[in-house]
C-alpha cells in the first residue's frame, strides 16, 4: 500500500469518528458515569478496521481526541481521564477482532456479502471489551464511579452496543450505494 492510500483510508476513518462523535454531543449527559445511549463513535471505528485494516488506529484516534476538542470547545478542557476513555474506545475493536481471528470467527464477508451475524457479535464483544477497559482502567477510582458502578456499565454497555449497531448498519446501506460488491 502506499502513502497516498494510507493517508486517505486514515483521514476517511478520522472523520467517520470525529463526525459520528459530534453528531451525538447533544445525547451526552452532564454526569460522565452515565454513558451516552447511542454511541456511534465505537460503530464508526468497527467500520474503518472491517473497510481498512488496523493501520488507521491514528486515524480513529485522533478522530475521537479531536471531536472531543470540539465538543468540550478547547483542548484546555480535555481531561486526563478522556483521552485514555477514547484511547481504550479505539483498541477494543482492534482486540475484539484480534480475539475473533483466534477463534476463526472473523469471517466478515462471505461470497463478496456481509456476514452481518459476524459482525453483530464483533459489535457486541467490542462493546463488553470497551466498556471493562474503561471501567477498570479509567473510571476504576472515580468517587462518582464507585456510587454506580452497575448504572455506569450498563449505561456504557447499551450505548455502544446500540451505536454500534446502528453506524454499522447505517454504513452498510450508504456502502453499498456506492459499491456495488
Amino acid at each position: 500500500m502506499n502513502i497516498k492510500q494510507f493517508m486517505s483510508h486514515t483521514l476517511i476513518a478520522l472523520m467517520m469518528v470525529a463526525l459520528s462523535r459530534v453528531l451525538i454531543s447533544g445525547l451526552d449527559s452532564t454526569d460522565f458515569v452515565i454513558g451516552n445511549y447511542l454511541w456511534l463513535p465505537i460503530g464508526a471505528a468497527i467500520f474503518s478496521y472491517l473497510l481498512f485494516g488496523f493501520k488507521v488506529f491514528p486515524g480513529v484516534l485522533l478522530g475521537y481526541l479531536i471531536a472531543e476538542v470540539i465538543v468540550e470547545g478547547s483542548i484546555a478542557d480535555i481531561s486526563q481521564r478522556e483521552v485514555l476513555s477514547r484511547t481504550m474506545s479505539s483498541l477494543a475493536p482492534i482486540f475484539a477482532i484480534g480475539i475473533m481471528r483466534v477463534f476463526n470467527l472473523s469471517n466478515f464477508f462471505d461470497d463478496n456479502k456481509v456476514n452481518i451475524g459476524h459482525i453483530v457479535f464483533l459489535v457486541l464483544l467490542s462493546a463488553v471489551i470497551s466498556t471493562l477497559l474503561k471501567t477498570f482502567f479509567v473510571y476504576q477510582s472515580a468517587e462518582k464511579f464507585l456510587a454506580d458502578p452497575v448504572g455506569h456499565i450498563g449505561s456504557y454497555l447499551v450505548g455502544d452496543m446500540i451505536g454500534g449497531i446502528v453506524f454499522i448498519y447505517i454504513g452498510i446501506k450508504v456502502s453499498q450505494l456506492f459499491f456495488k460488491k
